[in-house]
């Protein structure tokens, strides 16, 4: 279950990364405004789920 779980985080902090550099390059002329919010908390939605992803993986560690 542990494998698992870090392998869904590792996953997950590469398509944060890949994110954030997209939002980086990004400006008003290649995106609309309410895309470029959505994608922002998009983003915000990912670290909160990598958050919760470490927790379970620390509560299981714990567990054993």
């Amino acid at each position: 279950m542990i494998k698992k779980l870090q392998k869904e985080l590792k996953e997950l902090n590469t398509k944060r990364r890949k994110l954030s550099k997209f939002l980086a390059k990004q400006n008003k002329k290649t995106l609309s405004a309410n895309q470029l919010q959505l994608l922002k908390e998009q983003k915000q939605a990912m670290a909160k789920y990598a958050k919760v992803l470490k927790l379970r993986i620390k509560d299981l560690k714990e567990a054993k």
